[in-house]
């Protein structure tokens, strides 16, 4: 979903390559993802996968002022798909923007299933004269999915010049173009976005900084980054939302900042030059978790990396911009990193066993500094955690285990139940308590 600073022009897009494609399971584009915690209290999630956006070229430019109409149909209806309108910053220009006012209307929708842009024409830019009248502006839509795969189809309706007249503004001379994709009434068109759910879920359980580093190009089989080439160009997003957020008057939560750097890279030829004091290119967002504040330790956070567009020509010699935007379906690879405060991490648990065979849990304590922004350390050794079980609306603890040096802690434990586990730390001086994430072992019959 973009929601950037709308007028911030599309003139270039940052340096990707079209990544391999990735096999679809269960609507989503996700190849592989791992979790591992080599940094006392820091769980480093790493995701490779694919993200697609679909743009489409209106089939007859805008050659008259008045309303242009376009409407976007999805299933299923309780999917998120949104749409926006892109047009000419000025006359012949190889740039674009999200038309002015238009921004909100195609992910603020009333009805379920369904996304309206409504923008007025309030000038023809290219107006130069040609057999059929004047040439016209044209102008893009752009269709993302950011929860699985979305069904879509698109309708509406552009402002047209009659036949031979070069009147761009008056009633006599106003007509309407009509115009569906595709084209067939019962066909539908595909998007796929992140899904909820998953990898794309984070769960922070401590105090600390989220981090949410997003790099791309990346061929998803062979886990690789692309090199920054002359290849084609194309530009991405990431955002973080809270747990039942919903959109409201435009007020998004971001994971990134919405400064020109990101979009305007005619002096910036990759998404961000290597970070200040790193070694990798893409996009970097960060936000703070609080108790009390607006992202809190146990929330459960939705992590969405966006394809915004891509370029139709590589890159030519700067600072020449690419091309105009790719139209059709384009699906660019891509791994995104995301750093996640787990002081106490119950980082595995046996899935299944059948009734009374041993449940192995696995995890790490770190114990935070006790300077603000320090680092944690691995908890000394011996020191005690509790293994919990669910009871009812409480929990109850089933075993007592120590830490070893390097913080890491074991428990074997006997169930007959199924049975959600998580992991507690009492706390020492300023220090904790830290809770785990919860998992689940499911008891099979003997």
């Amino acid at each position: 979903m973009r929601k950037a600073c709308v007028g911030i022009l599309l003139l270039v897009l940052a340096v990707c390559g079209l990544g391999a494609g990735a096999a679809v399971a269960r609507g989503m584009l996700v190849t592989s993802w791992s979790d591992r915690q080599e940094t006392p209290g820091l769980t480093v999630r790493t995701i490779w996968s694919e993200a697609q956006v679909f743009v489409y070229r209106l089939p007859q430019n805008v050659t008259h002022t008045g309303d242009l109409h376009v409407e976007l149909t999805y299933a299923p209806a309780d999917n998120d798909c949104f749409i926006y309108l892109l047009g000419p910053v000025a006359g012949g220009s190889a740039g674009w923007q999200v038309c002015p006012g238009t921004y909100g209307q195609g992910f603020l929708g009333t009805a379920p299933g369904r996304q309206v842009i409504d923008y007025e024409v309030t000038d023809v830019l290219d107006d130069e004269e040609d057999v059929e009248g004047v040439r016209g502006d044209v102008y893009y839509v752009v269709v993302q999915a950011a929860n699985a795969t979305s069904r879509f189809r698109l309708s509406g309706y552009t402002p047209r010049t009659v036949a031979g007249s070069a009147d761009t503004t008056s009633e006599a001379s106003f007509s309407r173009a009509m115009w569906q994709t595709p084209a067939k009434a019962r066909a539908w068109k595909t998007v796929t976005g992140a899904p909820y759910g998953g990898p794309f879920d984070i769960t922070p359980t401590s105090k600390g900084t989220v981090e949410c580093r997003l790099q791309y190009p990346a061929d998803v089989r062979r886990r690789t980054l692309a090199p920054t080439t002359a290849a084609m160009p194309a530009a991405f997003e990431q955002y973080v939302y809270p747990p039942l957020w919903e959109a409201d008057s435009g007020a998004v939560p971001l994971s990134q900042t919405i400064g020109p750097a990101h979009w305007d890279l005619l002096d910036n030829r990759h998404a961000a030059a290597p970070l200040s004091g790193g070694d990798w290119c893409g996009l970097l967002g960060c936000f703070s978790v609080v108790s009390g504040g607006a992202w809190e330790p146990h929330a459960v956070y939705h992590y969405v990396p966006v394809l915004w567009l891509a370029s139709s020509t590589p890159y030519a010699l700067a600072p020449a911009p690419p091309g105009p935007p790719a139209t059709g379906l384009r699906t660019v690879g891509f791994r995104a990193t995301i750093l996640i405060p787990q002081n106490l991490r119950l980082a595995s648990a046996t899935r299944r066993v059948r009734r009374g065979g041993k449940v192995v849990l696995k995890g790490t304590l770190a114990i935070p500094a006790a300077v603000p922004a320090s680092p944690a350390a691995w908890a000394p050794p011996g020191t005690v955690v509790m293994v919990q079980k669910k009871a009812g609306p409480g929990w109850v603890t089933a075993r007592k285990v120590k830490t070893r040096a390097d913080g890491a802690w074991k428990a074997v434990v006997r169930v007959n139940t199924t049975t959600r586990w998580r992991v507690w730390w009492p706390g020492a001086g300023d220090a904790g308590p830290e809770t785990s994430v919860v998992k689940k072992t499911v008891v099979r019959g003997t």
